[in-house]
């Protein structure tokens, strides 16, 4: 799948470039700059295809494992990912593709489109690094657990491509449909205005279909993803039970369908009338209940402390800021228009990657304590079994779920709280989640912080109370900060525009 910010990286770029167009240094003409832009996503193409020849060539030697095989992957899928978000910048400033779209092809005729015309060519490159991907992917299902006849789950055979390719646009894709029904919303508002002579309002205008849209996008994920009603029994109501105690609503229990590839869940909607909660097929099939509740309660503890809500407001908080900023200088400097539009965009991308991502990873590990805590409530006060603490996990097999009683830190004769005994339960279906997914341990998403760093703070936590002090007051520094910087740029953009 495609992580988010590579998306975000793509769509402010096309906004940058369609606020302040540049020509090209060389004036191509119409034919050699879509000569160039086909040459250039083929070489990625062609790339792609050599390093996934080769991990395949590795995982038939015996020379990687499974776990390293996915590793690899991932991490050729990330650097040929990166190069496709470069190439977009060299299709639109370098070589002319913007320029020719915007000025010669005349995209405003086709307004529906004029977002995101300019993202054709590497939307085709994602699809084919996934068809190219596809065989690597069939021959790692072929010899892993999933699939191995004799074992004490079901096998499932892998999707076909067609449906694998399929399947990874729905999931990758989805802000780009988001994108494409915000225009066709915004469409007639503007036209509206338009004719009512209120151009200036039109801008303002275009906030309420945005907001409708966020409002009903969670139903519309749930369609587009295809999933189905989680069926009434026990697990159900036990979960149901779950969010009741916790005062979050919610819509529906979605089974997010992947034809049995992706162990996940997850949490859409910033209001109970249109929220879900998605729980994958590979999810329900290998996790026990007790240990599918602990996943969940994960995603309640999101909804419980509104962390959409502060997504959003750290996204606007950046947009404030980089608005108010550009302003400021262009006020002192004079900047052109083009200068400060890019400065705009540049502040939001800087802040978008790297202050994001630091919200996004605390808000895990807050979720993580809230199920913790609440599997801690389930357990009682003291539990006498078997204790792996975090270094046993981390030593334990590659799989990550089954740590060995041999392991350091691993002990049969302790007695462990309860918050130890809620951090282990929900640290071991963590574990099962990553092993299945062959990520590595030790590596940190965008979003997400490391497995390793998850169940080492959960495990801290669990016997410190200072620690659990030390990380509230960095949730409170956190939130401060967004906080203060949407009131900053609020006040820099009101300042400048009354200057």
């Amino acid at each position: 799948m495609i992580a988010p910010l590579q998306v975000i990286i793509f769509l402010l770029m096309v906004a940058a470039f369609a606020g302040a167009p540049q020509r090209p240094p060389i004036a191509f003409s119409p034919f050699m700059v879509v000569l160039l832009v086909i040459l250039a996503h083929a070489g990625v193409l062609a790339a792609a295809k050599r390093r996934f020849n080769g991990i395949s060539r590795k995982l038939a030697s015996g020379i990687f494992s499974t776990l390293e095989a996915g590793t690899a992957i991932q991490e050729a899928i990330s650097r040929l990912m990166a190069t496709n978000t470069m190439l977009l910048a060299v299709d639109l400033w370098i070589f002319g593709l913007g320029w020719l779209v915007k000025f010669h092809w005349n995209s405003r005729h086709l307004p529906v489109l004029s977002s995101v015309i300019w993202l054709v060519a590497p939307v085709l490159t994602w699809l084919a690094i996934w068809y190219l991907e596809y065989p690597l992917e069939n021959q790692i299902h072929g010899i892993s657990e999933l699939s191995a006849a004799g074992s004490d789950f079901p096998t499932h055979p892998m999707p076909s491509r067609s449906q694998y390719v399929n399947m990874q646009f729905r999931h990758g894709m989805s802000l780009l449909i988001v994108l494409l029904i915000f225009d066709l919303l915004t469409i007639p508002v503007t036209a509206v205005l338009n004719n009512l002579n209120l151009d200036n309002w039109s801008a303002v205008a275009s906030l309420l279909p945005a907001i409708a849209l966020l409002l009903v996008l969670p139903a519309v994920v749930v369609r587009y993803w295809r999933t189905t009603r989680l069926p009434d029994g026990p697990l159900r109501t036990r979960l149901e039970d779950l969010s009741r105690r916790k005062h979050v609503g919610f819509m529906d229990i979605r089974i997010w369908h992947t034809y049995y590839r992706i162990p996940n869940a997850a949490i859409l909607g910033f209001l109970p009338w249109c929220r879900y909660f998605l729980l994958t097929d590979l999810l329900l099939e290998r996790l026990d209940p007790r240990q599918v509740e602990a996943v969940f309660a994960h995603e309640v503890g999101h909804g419980y402390h509104r962390h959409i809500w502060w997504y959003l407001l750290t996204f606007t908080a950046a947009d404030l800021l980089g608005t108010g900023i550009s302003l400021w200088a262009g006020s002192y400097w004079a900047l052109s228009d083009n200068t400060s539009m890019l400065l705009n965009f540049t502040i939001v991308g800087v802040l978008v990657v790297f202050g994001f991502s630091r919200v996004s990873r605390l808000c895990e590990h807050q979720a993580d304590w809230f199920a913790a805590q609440h599997i801690a409530d389930r357990v009682g006060i003291t539990v006498q079994v078997p204790v792996a603490c975090a270094a046993a996990y981390e030593s334990s097999g590659e799989d990550g779920a089954n740590p060995s009683a041999h392991a350091p830190g691993y002990s049969v004769d302790r007695v462990e709280t309860a918050a130890q005994a809620g951090a282990r339960i929900f640290s071991e279906s963590l574990a099962i989640l990553v092993g299945m997914a062959n990520r590595p341990r030790d590596r940190a998403g965008w979003m997400h912080p490391s497995m390793q760093d998850r169940i080492s703070l959960l495990a801290a936590m669990a016997i410190s109370t200072e620690q659990q002090k030390r990380f509230t007051r960095r949730i409170r520094f956190m939130r401060l900060g967004v906080i203060t910087a949407a009131l900053a740029g609020t006040a820099l953009t009101i300042w400048a525009a009354a200057k």
